[in-house]
């Protein structure tokens, strides 16, 4: 019989938990909008009852060995704690695993989202079968996750991936981590509304009208019929991620870059410039080597990442195995 876990991404705008078999196939799921803060206690319920319920129909001796959670934070993975969480300010300091443990009766282990994607894109995704892997997410922010010698990488402070703070403008947009010109302001759904901004003056032929909110999707129609001032933003897009993934690759050497996220579903309009400035700017051998490719698994990398955690510890199914339980 297969082994099952629970494993659960929580994002800042929904939660999504699922029961997964140790292939990666995800045999139920469910998917609510993330709880609000104005009663932590609920919160936990919340996630905890939904767990129950991704369980409820499971066959008769049927158990999961634990329950895995995908948080975007700063975390203290060996304590189970939340240090900074910057959508989800409420959770800062928490020990997430411990109240989760106590409502649900499972060893619980935390994950940070973006290491998540990265982990289930190289088990079951488009960098499976290598041992070096960066894997960025474009959406809302830019997350990034490193796989090193078959191993995710989180650095002393668990901060490693940071993928979306290197600098790509030292005189850039200010961006919300309090440095500027981050790659998140030049790559991201929101940082593309500043580009768009700031650009729009050079453009007085663009069909985008002047200060109307425009969103990525929207844009993204209006490059497709080659209005230039669409295309220059996803231009500058591309320039600052093959600025980044340059520097990836000269640091670290990657077989692989795996691109996913929501924005990467506009690939087409910025991977040649990508490609262009990462030829230009790293190491000629290992920027010929490494592979630029699409995620594969969609909003499933994080859990099925996640996942992953729970099969490869050492879990008695069904019981929590915590130090102090």
């Amino acid at each position: 019989m297969s082994r099952l876990t629970l494993a659960a991404d929580l994002g800042g705008t929904n939660l999504r938990i699922a029961v997964v078999d140790d292939t990666g196939q995800i045999i139920c799921r469910q998917r609510i909008d993330t709880p609000g803060d104005s009663d932590l206690p609920c919160f936990f319920d919340k996630i905890a009852d939904l767990a129950t319920s991704c369980t409820r129909d499971l066959s008769a001796g049927q158990l999961v060995d634990g329950f895995a959670l995908a948080v975007p934070a700063v975390l203290d993975i060996e304590n189970g704690k939340i240090i900074e969480a910057p959508n989800l300010p409420f959770l800062n300091g928490l020990n997430i695993t411990e109240e989760l443990r106590r409502r649900t009766q499972l060893t619980v282990l935390l994950e940070n989202d973006a290491t998540a994607a990265a982990i289930g894109e190289n088990w079951l995704g488009s960098s499976r079968g290598s041992t070096s892997s960066v894997c960025i997410t474009l959406g809302t922010g830019v997350g990034g996750g490193i796989i090193l010698n078959g191993k995710p990488l989180r650095g002393v402070d668990g901060t490693a991936g940071e993928v979306g703070h290197i600098c790509v403008e030292p005189d850039g947009f200010e961006c919300g981590c309090g440095s500027w010109g981050c790659l998140e302001q030049y790559a991201s759904a929101t940082g593309l509304a500043k580009v768009l901004s700031q650009m729009s003056h050079d453009f007085p032929d663009s069909s985008i009208p002047e200060n109307i909110r425009v969103s990525p999707k929207e844009l993204f129609e209006y490059a497709k019929l080659g209005d230039r001032l669409a295309l220059a933003v996803f231009e500058r897009m591309g320039f600052a991620l093959g600025l980044s993934i340059a520097g990836l690759v000269n640091v670290l050497n990657p077989e692989v870059v795996v691109i996913g996220g929501g924005l990467a579903a506009s690939w087409d309009l910025f991977i040649e410039r990508l490609r262009r400035t990462l030829y230009e700017r790293a190491f000629r051998r290992p920027a010929e080597r490494v592979k630029i490719v699409r995620a594969e698994l969609g909003d499933d990398a994080g859990v099925i990442g996640a996942a992953s955690l729970i099969f490869s510890a050492e879990i008695k199914a069904g019981r929590a195995t915590n130090k102090d339980s």
